[in-house]
């Protein structure tokens, strides 16, 4: 099966992915809310960047969003680009697809904000496997108090993270 990845641009990939991550609400937190996730949206839509992973019949994957700047800072610090949401299908789960998704968002703010040096990747301390995955190629740098409860902030230079990236992709 081919997967492609894109940015969302047009009203119509921000509708179905705003669908898809809709549907997945639970999978990402199950106490989001679906005004949760309209906010969420909203927010990535009118201050950040959407990507979607669909399939060779146009059909949504994954989805993830970044910011670029941290809204602590109001965006004006763009050495620093910032992931907080990330969902694919649970049968693309523990798959490539997430690894090839990351490297695409990864080239994807190198090659569109080409004054980030930083890459920040934000989990819920809860979620231990995203907390694994992420310190795989990431350092744990600091806490923080979410709606959700405790949300670890993991960082690395954007370069690097690419480098081991492209090294996992070719195993």
């Amino acid at each position: 099966m081919s997967t492609f990845f894109k940015r969302c641009s047009t009203d119509d990939d921000f509708a179905k992915v705003s669908l898809f991550i809709l549907e997945r609400k639970h999978d990402i937190h199950q106490a989001y809310t679906t005004m949760d996730i309209v906010e969420l949206v909203y927010s990535y839509v009118t201050e950040g960047h959407i990507l979607q992973a669909i399939d060779e019949s146009n059909q949504i994957m994954g989805a993830a969003a970044y910011y670029h700047g941290t809204t602590e800072k109001k965006f004006t610090d763009k050495e620093v680009a910032f992931v907080d949401i990330a969902i694919f299908d649970r049968e693309h789960r523990g798959t490539r697809l997430f690894l090839n998704g990351l490297r695409f968002m990864v080239e994807h703010i190198m090659n569109e904000h080409p004054d980030v040096e930083e890459l920040r990747l934000a989990a819920l301390s809860e979620n231990s496997y995203l907390c694994r995955l992420y310190s795989k190629f990431t350092t744990f740098t600091y806490s923080r108090e979410s709606t959700l409860g405790e949300e670890i902030v993991f960082c690395g230079k954007i370069n690097k993270i690419s480098t081991i990236l492209n090294k996992l992709s070719k195993v």
